[in-house]
């Protein structure tokens, strides 16, 4: 196998299998997957489960001097917007998808044991319910050497190590679902021979199931041997297996599938210019509603920040924290660390389908706001050594109120004492809970979370509002105790309070990266 070279905003490596071409690309925040695989005899391609900044795959398809003639889906997404509609439509391919899908567009749905020709490569479409109920999985034979499937486009069914969750469409669904998803991991996937290599949608950091591996690919045989849920006969064993410990479910979720049911906007494989606002503009923009979101590094932004503004970092998360955190229908406009960080920030924002709230970015960054004698704030920052000893030593009045904003299993599995645990995305819908009145520290596992929660409580108007910069682990590591359970424990506000007694470590589990 030969590999490509690495492309900006995803991964992207190749294999050559006689005149069969494969490139792999994968989005790292959202954890997606999608393929380009073309016959080059032919000079005919496929892309499978495009994501919608599809110029990766124009210029893949331009580098093997192929046309892309076939476009494929496995299931309508719940965690991006498909750039099936615009690449089919920009290239004149046909779109393929489960006839279960419904499109609302022009495409061509198959059923289960239908087969189409890309060049030599023949793909029969399989039924593979579970993880959406019109989930399809492909297997491809390259005809020229043999009938038999020598790959398989499993979407989200059988994944790296793991399998799709089904509880995306409502917790009433998960266990009927997850029900067909063992019968399509058992009766279909697994009917493979070991030698059929296994592409996925969904790899390490997808929020669409727990434990997959950061390998891209894999085979039937492998997973077989080493996949725990693969092995489990017994359907409700694994309907629990499978349902257990999944991460919370970003608020934007809900808005895809239907979106990618009706067809995204056309882009036409355009990626928006950058708009730059003058200081002016800007505060024209937030006089009629628009957010200011800042996205340079959570410790710059607590430092001092524009007066209302919200951190949501630029990284490989951008995405899924903006579509978790903030209004999808409030304009925006951007506080860039850099000029040239606008091509990744307007890509992630494709990708969940909120391009068309930013309305541009603030020219000259944040020193234009300050240099322009804009509103200034900050957030409080600390160590772990500083939140025990504001825990020992405050009054009661002054004690803060430690808000755990990770994931519910990471909370489980070990807590400072006394802390509450709402999650960092459900702190928007939770705030009237709280009370403006008391100090307010944020803590995660590495700072990013705990960040982003603070300045969501800081531009809703608590006043009072520090994070901690490090998180629970690093907490445990100072010698600084930790519970476990999933209730918060209270303590009298006294002096090694938040100390005393715990229980037994136990290892971080199911955590989101920060």
């Amino acid at each position: 196998m030969r590999l490509a070279a690495e492309e900006r905003n995803g991964t992207g490596h190749g294999a050559s299998l006689g005149s069969m071409q494969i490139r792999q690309f994968r989005v790292e925040g959202l954890g997606h997957l999608s393929t380009l695989i073309a016959d080059e005899s032919a000079g005919v391609a496929a892309v499978v489960d495009p994501r919608r900044d599809m110029d990766v795959y124009l210029a893949a398809a331009r580098e093997l001097d192929v046309r892309i003639s076939h476009v494929v889906e496995t299931h309508l997404h719940n965690d991006y917007v498909s750039g099936g509609r615009d690449l089919a439509t920009l290239t004149g391919a046909r779109h393929v998808i489960g006839a279960g899908a419904e499109l609302r567009h022009e495409h061509g749905p198959v059923r289960d044991g239908e087969s189409f020709d890309v060049g030599s490569l023949r793909f029969t479409t399989r039924d593979t319910p579970g993880h959406t109920p019109e989930h399809v999985a492909y297997a491809v034979a390259e005809t020229a050497r043999g009938q038999d499937p020598a790959l398989l486009f499993s979407g989200g069914s059988l994944l790296v190590g793991a399998v799709g969750r089904t509880d995306l469409l409502g917790q009433e669904h998960a266990h009927e679902y997850a029900r067909a998803m063992h019968r399509s991991i058992r009766d279909v996937v697994m009917g493979h021979e070991d030698h059929v290599i296994v592409h996925p949608t969904h790899g390490a950091g997808s929020l669409c199931a727990v434990g997959i591996a950061s390998t891209p690919s894999t085979t039937i045989g492998y997973e077989r041997r080493h996949n725990p849920l693969v092995s489990i006969a017994d359907v409700e064993v694994f309907a629990k297996r499978l349902l257990r410990g999944q991460p919370a479910v970003p608020r934007y979720f809900a808005r895809m599938r239907p979106l990618n049911q009706a067809g995204p906007p056309l882009l036409g494989g355009r990626v928006p210019e950058p708009r730059p606002l003058s200081l002016a503009e800007t505060q024209g923009e937030l006089a009629t509603g628009a957010l200011l979101l800042d996205l340079r590094p959570p410790a710059d932004h607590s430092v001092v920040h524009a007066a209302g503004s919200q951190s949501v970092p630029l990284g490989p998360s951008f995405g899924t924290w903006l579509g978790w955190v903030v209004d999808p229908d409030r304009p925006l406009v951007l506080v860039l660390e850099r000029p040239q960080d606008w091509d990744e920030a307007i890509r992630q924002a494709l990708r969940i389908g909120a391009e068309g709230s930013i309305r541009g970015h603030l020219r000259g960054g944040f020193g234009s706001w300050a240099d322009g004698g804009a509103p200034l704030e900050s957030t409080g920052r600390l160590n772990v050594d500083e939140l025990a000893d504001r825990l020992d030593h405050a009054s009661a009045a002054d004690r803060p109120l430690v808000i755990d904003v990770r994931q519910a299993s990471e909370y489980e599995a070990f807590h400072v004492p006394g802390s509450i645990h709402i999650a960092a995305g459900s702190l928007p819908d939770r705030l009237a809970e709280l009370s403006q009145n008391q100090p307010v520290v944020t803590i995660c596992a590495a700072g990013l979370r705990a960040g982003v929660a603070a300045s969501i409580l800081r531009s809703s108007g608590f006043e009072d509002v520090s994070w901690v910069a490090s998180g629970v682990p690093a907490w445990r590591a100072a010698g600084h105790p930790t519970v476990r359970g999933d209730q918060p424990t209270r303590t009298p506000a006294s002096p090694r309070s938040h100390g005393g007694p715990s229980a037994a470590p136990e290892p971080e589990s199911g955590a989101t990266a920060d």
